[in-house]
């Protein structure tokens, strides 16, 4: 199966954008709206988020066979891969499957390297909310404030929310999530490594790039350059839209 996308501008050069975790493209419309601009955009939903298929297994290595499907499903050549948190680990194990098959790797604000799982609290918000099949996004606002999820998450999140048969849902598979958390977590290519041009793009006010990690990213990915944007967290195309849309456009151009 092929996964939802949507492809913007119709420049020679193509541009894909992949969401972390609970995202989804419509999460990054506006700016590859702007980026069309300099670029075709092919924002994709991956597997078991937004509009693409649900599936019990979620890796990464699956993950990137599916990103080489798409490809070869719209014949892309030599894309440009952009991949945040989740989707930046997609974009990695990307490059090592299928050296070939890209021309540059943007990782933004994730590591080659295992991650704790701080998400069990969350997850199981989440499928409460999406067993109560509520009828209203407040009584879902109320029940992550009980859990005590930051605001900005919560507004997120609430966004992935959809309706159906009258009853609120997620568009997120989370009890595949669930099971998935761990190996999400993970980094598991020990053995790997990509020699073409590797940029990783983390918040200054971040910690998921720490500079004890910079040894680590040279290990993987030989010909790498490391960029940090200032008063950024780790939703650096939010928290600086247009320094971080300015660097993309270096990066293309």
């Amino acid at each position: 199966m092929i996964l939802n996308s949507k492809i913007i501008g119709n420049q020679d050069k193509v541009l894909i954008i992949l969401h972390g975790l609970f995202g989804s493209l419509d999460n990054w419309y506006s700016i590859g709206r702007e980026l069309s601009a300099y670029c075709q955009v092919h924002i994709l939903d991956q597997r078991n988020h937004g509009k693409s298929f649900h599936n019990d297994k979620h890796n990464y290595d699956l993950m990137s066979d599916d990103l080489y499907n798409y490809i070869t499903y719209y014949q892309i050549k030599d894309p440009i891969i952009l991949g945040h948190s989740m989707g930046g680990k997609t974009a990695m194990a990307f490059a090592f499957h299928y050296q070939s098959n890209l021309k540059k790797l943007i990782v933004l604000d994730i590591g080659p390297k295992n991650y704790i799982n701080n998400y069990n609290i969350l997850i199981s918000a989440l499928i409460e909310i999406n067993n109560a099949q509520l009828s209203s996004r407040k009584k879902a606002q109320l029940i992550l404030e009980k859990k005590k999820i930051d605001n900005r998450t919560i507004h997120f999140l609430l966004k992935n929310l959809f309706w159906r048969n009258g009853k609120l849902h997620f568009r997120f598979n989370i009890n595949v999530i669930e099971n998935s958390i761990e190996e999400l977590m993970s980094f598991n290519y020990l053995d790997f490594s990509w020699d073409g041009l590797s940029y990783f793009i983390r918040g200054g006010e971040s910690n998921y790039i720490l500079d004890s990690d910079f040894k680590l990213i040279k290990k993987y990915f030989l010909n790498y350059k490391l960029i940090t944007v200032d008063e950024a967290n780790h939703w650096v195309h939010f928290d600086q839209k247009e320094k971080f849309i300015d660097t993309i456009k270096k990066i293309i151009l």
